[in-house]
């Protein structure tokens, strides 16, 4: 995630709310819960693989390496045995629909033996994963030629380590009622108070060739969120892919390595530790645990059936220690049941996440805990996929009644009944939201995070734009406003002005914004501005009037342009993965006292006025999206995401001085390669076809900042190398600590290698080439401003997550590395950034 201060508050709350939403699941505040240590009641040495099983049942699990266990079931169940070879039994009772705690002290079994001869032999459990391995194909569900299933997703956000009274009089008084909703963790131990709660039933669809995927969201409600049409979609399953054949498994862009990773013998030690008898068959309960922390790996269990070398279930923990952010626990269960004598199929699925700010054990911080739960039904596999799916365009599809259902309809959909406590969290929810001191909070919370003060129908700001300075504008004092959802789910009003000391100039700017629809996307956006912009500036830099543009600008930022420009402009998105925009775009442009427009005969040119029609095409497979009331933001996809811009110049139309047409595409991916990280990469190539003034052709993008933007050269200054025909590379890789992990110091700070490279091709036509002696150009060039003669290439090394969100780069400008007349080149540069990663 890069920072960019005008649209990073915004992406913050959609990341937080995105990954709260969908990774999150619920495992029920009534179930019985037990936790505990089993230890050497002679030595109080804790025993690893000591089997915990509720008396009467097939549910049970192994002791991890420190002798500890969790286990949970919606079951009738009154007891716990522990098991464990030359110990003794013991059985103890459990309080049934209750959390428990339950200590073993297993006592050795003496007896004289014979002697014992001792020789080498294979793992058993290696030759159980080789059959895995080899049965792959068969078992894994993505393999499969086609399936389908209904699912029910249960997701909860809850608060932990949060003290059972308040201090404050104040908070006692507003939320004290709070706490009888309280209930505790059988998986980290810890008191937590549920503050958000979503229901889904869906229906899903899946073919492997041609490659097909679809969910049908029948139905959601979200406590604690205002009901929202476009936020159904992530109350599905979708985004969520936890399979366990995959050689790692991506959580929160983290990839672990899959205890049945085909080379999982790099990573985990196995153990053979019980065979069981489930309905008639046989399962290998087998042990992993891993052999270091260089790579995100898990600790648990896995159990396999004898006859098809499938996975039966399993559960596993993120181990302590790795160089993983913001999340300090981490869990997963899986359970698979057998629909065909020979089909294995996921029967249910959970996840917990207990996210924090600091990572110790003994902090007493507030932190969040996330759970989702999915229970599969209805499953079919291999057969034909109904034609009204397949006409389908998007791959999540939204009933229009999907937030009309009553609580009749959630107790026939649910697969089991939602105790008292669970029912009573959606009332809760709604009662903090009534309380005013909470409103206040939310307020403020929401005001720092988006950048805007919210009144009912306004909201005033950014903040961050109220004053700023620059050389050109001296001091700049600036205020917005823009309308709420409250105001309009349909029509959204933004406006601001401006005023700066130097030039004494005011500015300002609107927009309208009509929703026809907001899935797919079908708006129209009219607006206007008269200000100063940085021609050449990359889409993630700073806009104007931002006071970190000032505050970190390495001297550069003075080359601005004054324009008056006014759009008209429409979004169809025809389906999801496939949009156009149609713009209509009129522009003046004015020259400064930086920023000169002189012809070859010496005279200034006073203003420049374009008119363009600009065709937008997006491209993308499999993208997730959030979407809001106007705006949407991209999360990412597993694929490429391509993009085509195609612009014309009409000359004549609204005064138009240039006609030339203009063609630009960009390839942007972000790629894992496990274990070693990922790559971001975005390839982007055009042409300008005719004869235009500098300002129209392809600024290539500097950097006037000590702020590191992944999309501008962070050694080249604004106004220095100019293109009619051109192609460049923007590549870095996030090593995710594989090298630094390694040392020791390096390993407990979890700082992470970055290594970046950025090269830019160029040719300028003699034209447009504004800095010939003899030039034919319109408009002679800036002082220092050229052609790119030979390519352009720069790159760094860096480290990152330095106190979990800074990042700092070390570039060196490997070509064009002299000075010139009115260019200072800077052939080295640190550039800063903030990243909030896991």
């Amino acid at each position: 995630m890069k920072f960019k201060m005008d649209n990073f508050m915004g992406r913050v709350k959609l990341c937080l709310l995105f990954f709260l939403m969908i990774w999150v699941s619920v495992l029920n505040a009534q179930t019985t819960k037990v936790r505990g240590t089993v230890t050497d009641a002679e030595t109080g040495e804790p025993l690893p693989m000591v089997t915990l099983l509720f008396v009467g049942t097939t549910i049970g699990v192994t002791t991890d390496f420190d002798g500890n266990y969790y286990l949970e079931t919606r079951e009738n169940v009154s007891e716990l045995m522990a098991a464990y070879v030359s110990y003794e039994k013991q059985t103890k009772p459990v309080n049934k629909g209750a959390f428990n705690t339950i200590d073993f002290k297993l006592v050795p079994i003496v007896t004289g033996l014979d002697e014992v001869k001792v020789t080498p032999g294979e793992n058993p459990a290696h030759a159980i994963l080789r059959n895995i391995s080899k049965n792959k194909k068969r078992n894994n569900p993505a393999e499969k030629e086609a399936y389908s299933y209904s699912t029910y997703t249960k997701m909860e956000l809850d608060v932990a380590n949060l003290k059972p009274q308040f201090k404050n009089k104040k908070l006692q008084k507003n939320f004290g009622f709070i706490f009888q909703y309280m209930d505790t963790s059988a998986i980290t131990g810890k008191a937590y108070l549920p503050v958000m709660i979503s229901e889904a039933s869906a229906d899903y669809y899946y073919r492997r060739s041609p490659r097909l995927s679809r969910e049908i969201v029948k139905a959601s409600r979200i406590s604690g969120i205002q009901e929202d049409y476009s936020l159904a979609q992530f109350t599905g399953h979708l985004h969520v892919n936890v399979n366990l054949y995959d050689n790692y498994i991506n959580i929160f862009e983290v990839n672990f390595v899959s205890p049945l990773c085909d080379h999982g013998l790099l990573y985990y030690k196995y153990f053979l530790v019980d065979s069981l008898q489930k309905e008639g068959r046989k399962i290998y309960k087998i042990r992993f645990h891993p052999k270091g922390k260089s790579t995100p790996v898990f600790d648990g269990e896995v159990n396999i059936d004898s006859t098809t070398w499938a996975l039966e279930s399993a559960q596993m923990r993120m181990i302590k220690g790795l160089n993983v952010n913001w999340i300090k626990d981490l869990a997963i269960e899986t359970t698979n049941e057998l629909i065909n004598d020979s089909t294995w199929f996921l029967k249910q699925d959970k996840i917990l996440a207990d996210f924090t700010v600091q990572m110790r054990d003994s902090s007493k911080l507030i932190s969040f805990m996330g759970h989702r739960q999915i229970d599969y039904s209805n499953v079919t596999v291999n057969e034909a996929i109904p034609s009204e799916i397949l006409k389908l365009d998007s791959e999540v599809t939204i009933n229009k009644n999907v937030l009309q259902n009553d609580e009749n309809y959630w107790q026939n959909a649910r697969p089991y009944q939602l105790s008292e406590k669970e029912r009573n969290i959606y009332n809760m929810v709604d009662s903090i939201k009534n309380v005013p001191l909470y409103q206040n909070i939310y307020d403020m919370i929401q005001t720092v995070f988006l950048g805007y003060y919210n009144t009912k129908y306004v909201g005033f700001g950014p903040y961050y734009k109220l004053y700023s300075f620059n050389k050109l504008e001296g001091n700049r004092f600036q205020l917005g406003a823009k309308t709420t959802s409250d105001f309009s789910k349909r029509i959204r009003l933004s406006g601001y002005g401006a005023y700066s000391t130097k030039d004494q100039k005011f500015k300002g700017g609107g927009t309208v914004e009509y929703m026809f629809n907001n899935q797919p996307t079908s708006k129209l956006t009219v607006s206007g501005k008269h200000d100063v912009f940085q021609l050449g500036a990359s889409e993630n830099a700073f806009t104007t009037g931002n006071i970190l543009s000032s505050i970190f600008s390495r001297g550069n930022n003075e080359k601005l342009t004054m324009i008056n420009e006014f759009d008209f402009r429409y979004e169809k998105e025809w389906w999801q993965g496939f949009s156009n925009s149609f713009a209509l775009e009129y522009r003046q442009m004015y020259p400064t006292k930086y920023v000169d427009f002189i012809r070859p005969d010496g005279k200034e040119l006073n203003q420049i006025h374009t008119t363009q029609f600009r065709l937008g095409t997006r491209l993308s497979k499999n993208e997730i999206v959030v979407r809001q009331d106007f705006d949407k933001v991209s999360m990412g996809s597993d694929f490429p995401i391509v993009g085509i811009d195609l612009v014309a110049g009409l000359k004549g139309v609204l005064n138009s001085d240039y006609e030339y047409y203009r063609a630009e595409i960009s390839v942007q991916h972000d790629m894992h390669i496990a274990p070693i990280g990922y790559s971001d990469f975005m390839i982007t190539g055009g042409k300008i076809f005719g004869k235009v003034p500098y300002p129209l052709l392809k600024l290539h993008e500097g950097n006037a900042t000590y702020f590191y933007d992944p999309y501008a050269f962070s050694c080249m200054n604004f106004y220095e190398f100019a293109s009619d025909l051109w192609a460049a590379v923007f590549w870095e890789h996030h090593f995710r600590g594989f090298f630094l992990s390694k040392i020791p110091l390096m390993k407990r700070l979890k700082w992470r290698e970055v290594v970046t490279v950025k090269a830019l091709w160029g040719r300028l036509s003699d034209k447009n080439n504004g800095s010939l002696s003899d030039t034919r150009a319109i408009l002679l060039f800036p002082e220092g401003m050229s052609s790119v003669s030979k390519p352009y290439i720069e790159a760094g090394v860096g480290v990152e997550n330095i106190l979990r969100l800074i990042r700092v780069d070390a570039i060196w400008r490997l070509t064009h590395r002299g000075d010139r007349s009115g260019q200072k080149v800077d052939n080295f540069a640190i550039n800063f950034s903030i990243h909030l990663n896991f």
